[in-house]
C-alpha cells in the first residue's frame, strides 16, 4: 500500500496531503505570509491523524515551481528535511502541471487541452500548455501579452491570478479560451499527478525549487 506526503507553498494557499492506499487526506490553510510556521503543525496534524510514522512513508512530493520565491524555498527545505532524516526519495512537481490536472478533473475530461497560470507580478505570468499529464509548452514566464499558444485548439484557462490580468491577454489567446477556472496548485492534485505521470524521484541533494526566471537575488521578497 503507497503512502505518500506532499507539500506545497507556492502560493498563498498552504497545503498537505497524504496519500494511505486509495485514499488521500488533506489540509489547506489561506496564509501566505506564515507558510514556515504553518506547514510542519499541519503535517504533524496529519501524520497523527493517520497514525503514520514520518519513516512509513514511500516517498515525499512536493511543489517545485513556479511559484513565490520564498514559498518554493520553504516547500523544498522541508521536504528535503524530512526526506534526509527518514531516508526517503522526494518526487518534484510543478505547480502549474498541478493546476492543469485539478483543471481537468473540475471538467471531467482529460482530453481539453488546459493553459495553466500564475500571476508573476509585474504584469508577468508563469505558463504553460498541457494535454492529459504531457506538456505542450515547458514553464515559462512571459509578460501576458506574449503568451502564445498552439494554433487552432481550445484551451482552458486555469489558474492564479487571471482576473487581474484578464484584459492584458492577447485577443487571439482569448478567442482561444473555452473555460476560466480559479485554481491553486494543491498537495493532493500533485499526489494524484505524480502518481498518473510516473514522475522521476530524485535525491535530496538533486532537488530544488523550479524558480524559471533567469535571476533570483539574494533577499527577493517576491511573494
Amino acid at each position: 500500500m503507497m503512502k505518500l506526503l506532499a507539500i506545497d507553498t507556492s502560493t498563498e494557499l498552504a497545503s498537505v496531503a497524504i496519500l494511505i492506499g486509495d485514499e488521500i487526506i488533506s489540509r489547506e490553510q489561506d496564509s501566505q505570509r506564515i507558510h514556515a510556521q504553518l506547514i510542519l503543525p499541519m503535517i504533524d496534524e496529519l501524520i497523527a491523524q493517520t497514525g503514520l510514522g514520518l519513516n512509513q512513508l514511500d516517498g515525499i512530493i512536493f511543489g517545485c515551481g513556479p511559484g513565490s520565491f520564498t514559498g518554493l524555498r520553504i516547500a523544498c527545505s522541508i521536504a528535503k528535511g524530512l526526506a534526509y532524516a527518514n531516508d526517503l526519495p522526494l518526487v518534484p512537481v510543478s505547480s502549474l502541471a498541478a493546476i492543469a490536472w485539478t483543471a481537468r478533473e473540475i471538467k471531467e475530461d482529460f482530453n481539453q487541452p488546459v493553459l495553466s497560470v500564475l500571476d508573476a507580478r509585474m504584469h508577468e505570468m508563469y505558463w504553460s500548455c498541457f494535454l492529459e499529464h504531457q506538456f505542450l509548452a515547458q514553464d515559462r514566464i512571459n509578460a501576458v501579452k506574449d503568451i502564445q499558444l498552439p494554433a487552432n485548439q481550445s484551451f482552458i484557462l486555469a489558474g492564479v491570478g487571471i482576473d487581474l490580468y484578464w484584459k492584458d491577454f492577447p485577443e487571439q489567446i482569448k478567442s482561444q479560451i473555452s473555460e476560466v477556472l480559479a485554481v491553486f496548485p494543491t498537495a493532493s492534485a500533485m499526489i494524484r499527478l505524480a502518481q498518473k505521470a510516473n514522475i522521476k524521484a530524485v535525491s535530496v541533494a538533486q532537488a530544488q525549487p523550479v524558480y524559471v526566471r533567469n535571476q533570483v537575488t539574494q533577499g527577493d521578497s517576491r511573494g
